[in-house]
């Protein structure tokens, strides 16, 4: 299965909870459980597919703070890199929440700084 598709039925099961789609559910946490470059890449494509701000939410609180929490050296980069022209994401981000002593915390809250999170320029999800 194809990552858009992964992302559509995730999104549909957050909507409809058809137990059609929980399987997108299943899918997304092996995937960020044991292979973290292509849960990053299903992250980006539920990025992609969100309508609203809660869809959003919903995404961060789920695959993307489980992928920092799980894999957090591994994907911060990516993350960093994506964030320069992602603003999706980086609100996204702002919905994430990595404790202080979590290796990523201090490039995860940097990002919060320059996307203007931080400090109330922006309101966070």
């Amino acid at each position: 299965m194809d990552e858009q598709s992964i992302a559509g039925a995730y999104l549909r099961y957050h909507e409809r909870k058809r137990e059609e789609d929980r399987w997108a559910v299943d899918e997304i946490d092996a995937l960020v459980a044991g292979d973290p470059d292509t849960a990053w890449e299903v992250t980006r494509a539920l990025l992609g597919q969100a309508r609203s701000d809660e869809e959003l939410a919903y995404i961060a609180a789920g695959p993307l703070e489980d992928l920092l929490k799980t894999h957090g050296p591994r994907v911060i980069d990516r993350i960093e890199r994506e964030c320069r022209n992602d603003e999706r994401l980086q609100l996204a981000l702002s919905g994430v929440w990595v404790r202080p002593d979590d290796p990523v915390f201090g490039r995860w809250y940097a990002l919060m700084r320059q996307y203007g999170f931080a400090e109330g320029g922006r309101t966070a999800l």
